[in-house]
């Protein structure tokens, strides 16, 4: 009998072991989202931040160039309109996240999805507003070879700001697919 109650015991401390290294990996997938998360906010904010800069050298640009209204205000509307969306579909309770983790892994595939239609969207706009841009340029500057100038420029500007846009998302989706493997895994062990 003394046995017996010897293995019980010895049963119960390997199942407090198990139960304990669960809590413990649930608490690391829970700190890590949080950590992406948190790097994906930063993120959001440096552009905010450059999207504020940028207005006041936008508007010297509207007047140097006697750019419309329109085209101006469109401008800053694509640019804070794209930041309030990032934010959006960004936005995760980090620190109240739930206590099924599946839930947590179908909000993260929601977010890449949200995401990739947020780029799809971007790429159709942004040939507009460079053609708009364009367009500007050259029946607004009297010297057409200093506006074809300008528009190679913006050109460039654009693709080097379309390949940090897409750089960033793919940095982005590459972290929820982490983040979601974690939680995928630790479901496995469970």
């Amino acid at each position: 009998m003394n046995e017996l109650e010897e293995m019980r015991r010895e049963l119960q401390v390997l199942k407090d072991k198990v139960e304990r290294k669960g809590v413990l990996n649930e608490r690391l997938v829970k700190q890590s989202i949080r950590d992406n998360m948190k790097g994906i906010r930063h993120t959001i904010y440096k552009m905010l931040a450059v999207a504020v800069l940028v207005t006041p050298l936008w508007l010297f640009i509207k007047y140097q160039y006697n750019l419309t209204w329109p085209l101006f205000i469109f401008t800053l509307l694509i640019m804070y309109v794209s930041v309030f969306f990032d934010w959006i579909i960004n936005r995760m309770d980090v620190d109240n996240l739930g206590k099924d983790l599946k839930e947590t892994a179908n909000s993260l595939m929601e977010m890449k999805k949200r995401r990739s239609l947020q780029e799809k969207i971007a790429f159709c706009v942004l040939p507009i507003w460079m053609l708009w841009l364009g367009y500007e340029f050259y029946h607004n500057i009297a010297d057409h070879s200093e506006a074809i100038a300008i528009m190679i420029g913006a050109v460039v500007g654009g693709v080097i700001g379309g390949a940090i846009g897409l750089s960033i998302f793919f940095k982005w989706q590459r972290k929820n697919d982490e983040m979601i493997e974690q939680i995928n895994d630790l479901m496995e062990e469970e």
